[in-house]
């Protein structure tokens, strides 16, 4: 294949099938870009060409997983993200094969490259004593403050991701009881969270104070600049209180302790308050029962309790129990 096949090939992912087929988010996009700009300046310099001369048949698995290898020990970049450029290399040779099946030999061979396995950490999350520490570090008497306060406040009640926060306008809420809000989350679902009274307050009195309204289209939470907050700010802002908060609670100078860290909190404390998952499921907007269990596995409370409860015998289980010796024989046997 020439250089313009690939040209053409990677204009029509980006514009065509990303953009208005599937109309991913544009944070999608943009993470898709910027895995195939690294990948193209990768496979360009190992060639030893330019990125213009460069055709979908220089694309083999050797140079997929050399690139793959480079991001781990030449940009220290982590497993997972090591995970996400794969998913964007294999994106888009998904689509070539679909497209043109006669370049089914070169585009299968990529699709095989498998993801790397990893360790995935224990969740972490704040105990209802250190959020209420971290909430009081706040200054709510300065403008700064009352938006700092807000956006910890709805990061916990709403257990949003930070990026579906920070894309939040006051359009998005319903003020009057029973008040709720609405997200745009991942794959562009939307999902309606119900929010607390007083959070509902909170929201109230900072477009009061900004004089904003409730039709507002722009951004809630803004920088100085009337912009919207960037998830490097909002990382930025947490830190300032977490420093202040150690102080008094030195847990909280644990490391990992993110934004994202609020959204475990708010799963882990309903779970602990007895919610269903399945409701933590559509609260959260997870698309599987399965990425909530998680949270299950992560309170050691709740793993007591259920061998507790495992060990306790019943009827049904008498009979199990003495079929357990001729089993454990057998097994031996093999």
């Amino acid at each position: 294949m020439k250089s313009a096949d690939l040209s053409r090939w990677m204009s029509s992912f980006f514009l065509i099938h990303l953009a208005a087929e599937r109309n991913v988010s544009r944070n999608t996009a943009l993470a898709y870009r910027d895995a195939w700009k690294l990948f193209l300046r990768f496979a360009a310099e190992r060639h030893r060409r330019k990125v213009e001369a460069l055709a979908i048949d220089d694309f083999t698995p050797d140079v997929v997983l050399a690139f793959l290898d480079d991001l781990e020990a030449t940009r220290k970049n982590s497993i997972q993200t090591r995970n996400v450029r794969l998913a964007a290399i294999h994106c888009f040779f998904r689509y070539v094969l679909e497209c043109e099946p006669s370049l089914a030999a070169i585009c299968q061979r990529i699709l095989k490259i498998p993801v790397k396995r990893t360790v995935r950490p224990v969740l972490g999350y704040l105990s209802a004593d250190e959020l209420e520490t971290l909430l009081s570090q706040v200054d709510r008497s300065t403008r700064k403050g009352k938006r700092d306060y807000l956006t910890l406040a709805l990061l916990y009640d709403t257990g949003a991701r930070i990026q579906e926060l920070l894309d939040l306008k006051p359009a998005d809420f319903h003020l009057l009881s029973p008040s709720f809000v609405r997200i745009l989350g991942k794959g562009r679902k939307e999902r309606l969270c119900p929010l607390l009274p007083q959070t509902a307050r909170l929201v109230s009195r900072f477009l009061e104070a900004e004089d904003r309204t409730c039709d507002d289209d722009q951004p809630l939470i803004q920088n100085r600049c009337g912009q919207r907050l960037t998830r490097q700010g909002a990382g930025y802002l947490l830190k300032q209180y977490l420093q202040k908060a150690a102080k008094m609670v030195p847990s909280l100078s644990r490391s990992g302790i993110s934004p994202h860290t609020l959204r475990h909190t708010k799963a882990m404390h309903l779970l602990q308050s007895g919610v269903p998952i399945i409701t933590i499921k559509d609260v959260l907007g997870h698309a599987d029962v399965k990425s909530t269990e998680v949270y299950v596995q992560s309170d050691p409370e709740m793993k007591r309790k259920a061998l507790e409860q495992a060990g306790t015998p019943s009827r049904g289980t008498r009979r199990s129990r003495r079929i357990a010796p001729d089993l454990l024989k057998w097994l031996e046997s093999l």
